[in-house]
């Protein structure tokens, strides 16, 4: 809950740099490489899901289950810290540029964080039935898709320049 309150409070303040309209001092552009970075952990978090599912397939063993759920929720964990960095790194005009993708983002990794906690919480569960690991791979799966969707979308339009209006005289 913690950290679904601590990623508001991050949207809060991006939207309220991207609405104040003010200048940001120059700094080096980070924000494409943040972003293909925040793109590969989605991707890599992804072949850990797809494992995952697989794996409790055919698991029977809650022990087994407790140990990838504990695993699960720790390679989940520099996911939020990559998400903080690329929000760090784009500036206000690059935010104001994407806002409605990047709103889209900030639900996403909520989502991540209630699920990395749901994660945890199985992993000391001794009633732990695999198939509840396996569903909550194939959650995070689903979560990750489109996340990457939305990252994915928000670099084309950081990447695509802005069109400059041609006066005809």
């Amino acid at each position: 809950m913690r950290r679904t309150l601590m990623l508001a409070s991050l949207t809060t303040l991006a939207l309220n740099l991207a609405s104040s309209g003010g200048t940001a001092p120059l700094r080096s552009d980070t924000s494409r490489a943040a972003l293909v970075s925040l793109g590969r952990e989605y991707s890599d978090l992804q072949h850990w899901a797809v494992a995952i599912a697989e794996a409790t397939d055919t698991l029977e063993s809650a022990e087994h289950a407790r140990v990838l759920a504990h695993h699960l929720a720790g390679v989940m964990g520099p996911l939020e810290k990559g998400f903080e960095n690329t929000t760090a790194a784009l500036s206000t005009s690059q935010l104001e540029q994407i806002l409605p993708l990047w709103e889209r983002m900030v639900f996403a990794h909520a989502g991540f964080a209630l699920l990395q906690e749901r994660a945890s919480t199985l992993g000391v569960d001794p009633a732990l039935h695999p198939s509840e690991l396996h569903d909550l791979a194939h959650e995070l799966s689903v979560v990750l898709e489109f996340a990457a969707q939305i990252q994915q979308l928000a670099l084309a339009k950081l990447l695509t320049p802005a069109p400059v209006p041609t006066r005809l005289t």
